[in-house]
């Protein structure tokens, strides 16, 4: 009697924490700055493709390729990033709009500025949806 009734219990509840699972979640605030450190390291090795592939599908849908890498060069040209700090970060919308902008302050070998990346949550992680330089003196 105990096998009957204890078997579908163990199967409900393995199929419940499964489709928990499945279920879309919010991309945790933390990993905010381990996509913008990623941004960074394929920015300094030129993986101008990478950082387009990986980018959410609006932005893809709105920047060429070409674009896109036009203006990663334009941002490389100021050589490789010696260091960056957060200096900001603001949240907007919920669930498919939920966006962050984390505004960073970069040493580059060639000069300084402020970077604003802004990344979209996709299924639980910050994808790039678009990024500015602000240079500095």
């Amino acid at each position: 009697m105990l096998r009957k009734v204890a078997a579908p219990v163990i199967c409900s509840i393995a199929m419940l924490f499964g489709g928990c699972a499945l279920l879309s979640h919010e991309a945790p605030a933390e990993d905010v700055d381990k996509a913008a450190t990623l941004f960074f390291q394929r920015l300094d090795k030129g993986e101008y493709d990478t950082i387009y592939n990986d980018a959410a599908k609006k932005f893809k849908a709105n920047k060429s390729r070409e674009t896109v890498t036009e203006n990663l060069t334009q941002l490389r040209a100021f050589g490789k990033t010696l260091g960056f700090v957060r200096v900001s970060m603001q949240f907007q919308g919920e669930g498919k709009d939920r966006m962050v902008l984390p505004v960073y302050k970069v040493q580059f070998e060639q000069g300084r500025g402020e970077v604003t990346l802004m990344f979209q949550d996709d299924s639980g992680e910050w994808k790039l949806f678009g990024f500015a330089l602000k240079p500095k003196q």
